[in-house]
């Protein structure tokens, strides 16, 4: 490999894993058209992303954890959940083909990126605000139901304290097909996780964001094994797009708190959306 294109796989990786990290996506959505793009198998395209996903992530995780602002033990929860499915993925991919893995990678892209621009902002505020009332008891709804909600109440390391209410059961439900859907495509479980944990089951943004890539750097590490078991990963592209990534998910946790929650979730949605439209370009010329 020449140095130049050494110096190419790290600024990708150092742009990759600032931006995703700052969105709570791991990169990945960024890296597989990237690797798509330069002639890698669809397969190696997603297990050498996933190998970048879990640096990138593991590098965020850390700073959003001394900030205090991941939800650790849903984090832990979901990403048990995940596991199943992240050995799931790896397998399928041994069987998808190359135009097929593009289309549906940019379905969902698409799918995602039209969802996030047509939420707007009185329903972000009507999502929060319900949240908010599911801190209180639930009119209507019998023990065994209240039961099945989890609440979370915790303060981060500015002072700010953050509580929600979810429903565990969908919750994991969510973890399993995000942590599939995460080493299938070699993306990053936050494609997944972000949108549906805002609009979803409510939690705050930042939270999301954060919380999103604890559980990205748990599944994405048996997503890595599970590609590397079937020899899916170059590990010299992989290492340079890390180096990248891990120095950029440090600068990408850093601005995502400077950044208010609405343009976060546009800046994945411009993301995702621009994304979709080249893998589908591609796939069918």
């Amino acid at each position: 490999m020449q140095w130049g294109q050494a110096v190419a796989l790290v600024a990708l990786g150092l742009f990759a894993g600032g931006y995703g990290t700052m969105v709570g996506l791991g990169g990945g959505f960024l890296l597989v058209p990237a690797f798509l793009f330069m002639h890698y198998d669809p397969r190696v395209a997603a297990g050498t992303s996933m190998a970048v996903v879990l640096a990138n992530a593991a590098s965020g995780s850390a700073s959003y954890l001394r900030q205090r602002r991941a939800d650790v033990r849903t984090a832990l929860t979901f990403a048990v959940a995940g596991i199943p499915g992240a050995w799931l993925g790896a397998l399928i991919d041994q069987v998808l083909p190359l135009r097929l893995f593009s289309i549906l990678l940019a379905a969902l892209l698409a799918w995602i990126g039209v969802r996030l621009l047509t939420t707007g902002a009185h329903s972000r505020d009507k999502l929060e605000s319900a949240a908010v009332r599911d801190d209180e008891p639930r009119p209507g709804l019998s023990s065994e139901d209240q039961e099945r909600f989890l609440s979370r109440d915790f303060v981060d390391s500015e002072g700010v304290r953050h509580t929600y209410r979810y429903n565990l059961a969908a919750g994991v439900a969510l973890s399993f097909a995000s942590g599939f859907v995460a080493s299938t495509f070699g993306i990053g479980g936050g494609l997944v996780l972000v949108p549906a944990m805002v609009y979803v089951f409510g939690f705050p943004a930042h939270v999301a964001t954060a919380t999103s890539h604890l559980i990205i750097a748990i599944t994405a590490f048996f997503g890595t094994a599970s590609h590397a078991l079937y020899g899916d990963v170059l590990w010299g592209p992989a290492w340079l797009v890390g180096i990248g990534a891990v120095v950029g998910a440090q600068i990408g946790a850093r601005l995502a708190k400077l950044v208010p929650a609405a343009p976060l979730m546009r800046l994945l949605a411009i993301g995702v959306l621009v994304t979709a439209a080249k893998l589908t370009w591609d796939a069918l010329t």
